[in-house]
């Protein structure tokens, strides 16, 4: 299984978005997450404005391989979208913790930002994913 970055001052969920909390949060795709997906060729993040519920859609992402909806990590208001990532969606493969954020938003429940794992218990959760994978494969 191929190692990928898990920067340890962020959180993760375990749908592979990393969240950095401030008095806002900004949302983006973790390196595992766009390597599993593959080239982004599209991606479209739903307006500022936009209110979502944990889990809730708020936005698409298309690879050559996958055709998917964002999910959000947490409840809140879209405060700002990354204008640059949608033009060139590219950057979420190429820098997914740097240019590649998808979103940045106003939290309305914090206490979902304590459900949130930090970095080596995301490490682990991807080690078991990964290590289930490989028994899939090998049963197949």
């Amino acid at each position: 299984m191929e190692k990928r970055a898990i920067p340890d001052m962020l959180l993760y969920d375990c749908r592979d978005y990393w969240i950095k909390v401030d008095r806002e949060v900004v949302i983006g795709l973790t390196d595992h997450g766009q390597g599993h997906i593959g080239d982004i060729i599209y991606l479209e993040i739903s307006p500022a404005g936009t209110v979502v519920r944990q889990g809730g859609r708020c936005g698409s992402i298309e690879s050559g391989k996958w055709v998917g909806n964002i999910l959000a990590p947490v409840s809140g208001m879209i405060v700002e979208t990354n204008r640059e990532a949608e033009a060139d969606p590219r950057r979420v493969n190429t820098d997914p913790f740097g240019s590649g954020w998808l979103y940045r938003m106003a939290p309305t429940d914090r206490k979902e930002i304590d459900d949130l794992m930090d970095f080596s218990a995301y490490r682990a959760w991807v080690n078991e994913r990964g290590r289930l994978e490989e028994q899939d494969g090998q049963g197949s």
